[in-house]
This record gives structure tokens, sequence and C-alpha cells, in this order.
């Protein structure tokens, strides 16, 4: 984390100005980016045509401070049995801004509040709502937003006044648990923050598989993961395309009863 601090400041000092993430841009949704429910088996969800704001958002959620989801992407899906989850993202779409996105993405249990919410005619949830405001100020330090691509986050919308907020109400924040991520490249782009598993080659793609998933349901934030490239001016759109599938695991029985004809096969020998 130290790292990527370092690397801002040298940056700003060598006359480069930050440009300033804009907050006015549209809250979490999942319009048109919804994989739909599964109990594994099903044939593979190709989404395209879908955009995200800079080659950085996934790559600033791993520092220190944060960063601002309005530079992500969120889609989702929801299970209905254990299955293993597979997700590839790519930063070539055709017909949805420009090519060259270095994707990276991070699965969480949970989902954001879909406006309107019940009994609360509020927003949907955005880093710079007065509880998410509220919340980060709690964790103590400045924060450019409210996600964390490394660990479980929360966010909230204008669903409470304030200036007292029920974080754990109906209204309150939306939590996303950390469950993994996966990052294309290595650390020449996306930085030196520990816990990052890069695939190594930064070449617009990634894939990441994720075992054993409970039923529930599913959120997938995907932004880029070129750290440096937030110093950038102007900031281009890029467009992105996922591909989704899921399996189911198989049940203890069968495997129980797979080992046990195993065994009797080879008795019989």
């Amino acid at each position: 984390m130290k790292i990527h601090k370092t690397h801002k400041s040298l940056l700003a000092s060598a006359g480069i100005l930050l440009v300033t993430l804009s907050q006015s841009q549209a809250h979490i949704s999942y319009s048109g980016r919804n994989f739909g429910t599964f109990a594994g088996g099903e044939a593979p969800v190709i989404i395209s045509n879908q955009t995200v704001t800079g080659n950085f958002g996934w790559a600033d959620g791993t520092d220190a401070d944060f960063g601002d989801s309005h530079k992500m992407k969120a889609f989702r899906f929801t299970l209905t049995s254990t299955a293993t989850v597979s997700l590839t993202v790519s930063g070539n779409a055709v017909g949805a801004g420009i090519l060259g996105l270095n994707p990276g993405f991070t699965l969480y249990s949970g989902l954001a509040h879909l406006a309107p919410i019940t009994n609360a005619p509020g927003s949907a949830d955005h880093d710079f709502s007065n509880i998410s405001q509220d919340y980060l100020n709690g964790l103590g330090g400045p924060h450019e937003g409210a996600f964390n691509a490394l660990a479980t986050w929360r966010v909230g919308g204008d669903n409470q006044a304030g200036p007292v907020f029920d974080y754990n109400a109906p209204d309150g924040l939306s939590t996303f648990t950390y469950i993994g991520h996966a990052v294309d490249g290595t650390a020449a782009n996306y930085g030196n923050a520990p816990g990052i598993f890069g695939d190594g080659l930064l070449d617009g793609t990634v894939t990441g598989t994720f075992y054993n998933l409970a039923a529930g349901n599913y959120s997938i934030f995907i932004g880029g993961s070129d750290y440096a490239s937030q110093l950038n001016s102007p900031v281009p759109t890029y467009g992105i395309s996922a591909t989704f599938m899921a399996v189911p695991e198989p049940s203890t029985g069968l495997i129980g009863l797979l080992g046990a004809t195993v065994l009797l096969r080879r008795k019989r020998n």
C-alpha cells in the first residue's frame, strides 16, 4: 500500500495533475448486467456491450484509501445450490467503448440496494451518500471512495437523512463480503499491494474460478487494473464483455458411491 501512495506522490511532484474523480455519475446498479439464476450445469451466459470509465478502477481499490465504485461496473448472479463458478472478462468488447482495458474483478456475496428501496424512497447505493461518508469517516483517514478490491466493504444510499445513521437497518449499508478476485497482468500494472494474485500475462483478458459457492446472491465488480493510468487526462471509456458459467458440485453421496464402485472393481481384479 505504501508503494501505491509513493507512486502517486512522485507522479504529482513531476507535474502530472491528478484528475478529480466525478461524484455525479450513476449509482450502483445491475441494469443489463444480471447473469441470472443458476443451479449449475446451464449454458454459459455472455454479457457484452458494457463500458467502464478509465483503466484503473479495480486497481485503485487495492490501496488504503479505497476506490470510487463509479469507475467499476457491477454484475450479479444467483445460485440456488452449491456450485463452482467461472468468469472470464475481456477488455476487447465489440460495439461499446474503445479497446484496451486490462480488467480486474472481485467476487462478493451480497447485493447493493436497488432503488426504490422498500419503505424508503431514496437512491441506490453510492460512495458519496451521507451514510457512506459517515461510515468511511469512522474508518479513519480520507477515502477516494468506498470500493475495496481485496476485502469486505460497505456502502449505502440517500435513504437516511442523518446526522445519526443506522448502518444495519434495511435502508442502511449494503455489505459486499469478499470471496476472491482475478486480475489481468502483474505487479508492473496493478502495483505491489499485498494479497493480489495476477494471471501473469497482460493481454486484456482474465479468468477466475471460484469453488463450492453456497446458494445465494452474488455481486461482481469489474474495472481496470492499470493503477498509474488514473493520472491520465482525459479518462477514456473502455468496452468490456463477461462470460459466466456455473457447474454443480457433486453430492457427497455420489462421491461415496463412485468410490465404492472403484473399490469393488479393484477387489474383483
